[in-house]
């Protein structure tokens, strides 16, 4: 990500007027950002492959109903 030249020195600024305990959590932040960030990305996997069955066409009386399924025994 590109940060303007503004931006940076304001920061850059920022942080040397900071204590010097102060400087290492800024760093340690930012590591931490740069942690998060790499978490966030996960490894870029090949596609699933799964195998194609086809049985044909389906049957032009066929019912998909429940009741037509699995009868109707009143649950």
């Amino acid at each position: 990500m590109a940060i303007p030249a503004q931006h940076t020195q304001t920061l850059v600024e920022k942080i040397r007027s900071l204590p010097a305990d102060r400087v290492a959590e800024v760093e340690d932040f930012v590591d931490s950002l740069k942690q998060r960030e790499q978490v966030k990305q996960p490894p870029a996997r090949k596609p699933l492959n799964f195998p194609v069955i086809s049985v044909g066409k389906w049957p032009d009386d066929l019912s998909l109903c429940r009741k037509d399924m699995y009868g109707d025994d009143g649950r």
